[in-house]
């Protein structure tokens, strides 16, 4: 019988126990692909045997080690309510990111000591640096009532958040303030989760345990936003299986990226640029250690996320990306797309330095292209993932 590629099922949950299958199914787990993944079932580490002989020939390989590997794409869409976390989730947690559910809006009243940029949230506030990164922040009384941002920096210490914003009146200790109901999503340096990988090609099913990923995300104008993962894991034995029947409803519709769904875009507090595409990939360095009378596992050892952007091309007195590129100016990122509660998604990352700027060509427009070095400023908050 041959196989269908368009009759595919990936499963996918979080293990308890790092490389222990913890049954995935396809009520609860079903992945939504977009597009046909790459599946490597039999990734080989191999040895020659390179003897010497009175003739010439091959010698045999044989294989020292074995996983498996998996490339694949989703939509970037949200859950459809806020505080609930996205269908893709886990898939994140898988590589290297924590989750922070934030099931019910936050609400205080700021100190005095905020400015145009920043806002002094109440003395009972978070004191764990970055707590808020990403999130959705309105005031909601007082001065600066009906104004809104994105929080991309937290001291806990100090109670500040620095907000990206078109426009931020300076609060004060009058400025009732809701961050509101969302689930957020932040690199990590250690004990990090692994997933089990259920994919099953019309019949046959390939397990990878103990699976660790790579992520990049892509925004692009009139193409759905997606996240990409390669995944690698330990290879598990072949099997016939019937396909599993899939539950799919907590995928929801995504909205393709345009001046309409994709609202907000600020980088290094210039809010007016025309986005053409932003990209970024964490650069995850995923290993494969295995050694004698040791547990096989993958590992993440490091991590160096970068970014792409294209966008039209101002005048140097309109803002001057040349002289930001040449001093290695470090400044805020903020992408909010979608409009839709539940289905809102935002990226932020404090520390942005623009590399490489050049110009490039849309319908005869300049336009200004540049690669982005996203970048910690107290650690693990180089980038933020927030759905509400």
């Amino acid at each position: 019988m041959s196989l269908r590629l368009r009759i595919s099922s990936l499963l996918a949950k979080i293990e308890g126990t790092y490389g222990t299958d913890p049954t995935p199914t396809g009520a609860s787990n079903a992945i939504l692909l977009k597009g046909q993944p790459t599946l490597t079932p039999m990734e080989l580490t191999s040895v020659e045997r390179d003897n010497l002989r009175p003739f010439f020939g091959n010698a045999e390989i044989l294989p020292s080690s074995i996983f498996g590997k998996l490339e694949f794409e989703v939509e970037a869409a949200g859950s459809g309510t806020a505080g609930v976390a996205p269908a893709w989730g886990a898939l994140l947690r898988g590589c290297g990111f924590s989750e922070t559910i934030v099931a019910a809006a936050i609400t205080g009243t700021a100190q005095a000591g905020g400015s145009t940029t920043s806002i002094k949230l109440a003395a009972a506030a978070s004191a764990v640096n970055e707590f808020y990164n990403g999130m959705p922040i309105s005031i909601t009384a007082g001065t600066g009532n009906g104004q809104s941002g994105y929080i991309v920096d937290y001291d806990g210490t100090t109670k500040i958040a620095t907000v990206a914003s078109t426009a931020w009146v300076a609060p004060d200790a009058t400025s009732a303030y809701s961050i509101g109901a969302n689930v957020s999503y932040r690199p990590i340096s250690d004990l990090f989760e692994s997933l089990t990988l259920y994919m099953n090609i019309d019949g046959v099913l390939h397990k990878l345990l103990g699976a660790r990923s790579n992520v990049s995300c892509s925004l692009t104008a009139d193409q759905i936003p997606s996240f990409k993962f390669s995944a690698q894991g330990l290879f598990q034995p072949v099997v016939d299986a019937v396909s599993p029947t899939v539950t799919l409803s907590v995928w929801k519709t995504p909205q393709p990226a345009n001046k309409a769904n994709t609202p907000f875009v600020s980088l290094h507090g210039f809010n007016a640029a025309a986005l053409e595409s932003f990209d970024f990939d964490m650069n995850n360095a995923v290993a494969h250690h295995a050694l004698i009378n040791g547990a096989e596992q993958f590992i993440i050892t490091d991590r160096k996320p970068a970014g792409n952007i294209s966008m039209e091309a101002v005048l140097v007195a309109t803002k001057d990306w040349w002289t930001s590129a040449k001093n290695a100016t470090l400044g805020a990122l903020a992408i909010q797309h979608g409009t839709v509660a539940g289905n809102k998604l935002v990226i932020t990352a404090p520390a942005v330095q623009i590399t490489s700027p050049k110009y490039g060509d849309k319908n005869g427009l300049a336009m200004l292209q540049a690669g982005l070095a996203l970048t910690p400023i107290t650690g693990n908050d180089e980038l933020s993932i927030c759905v509400f």
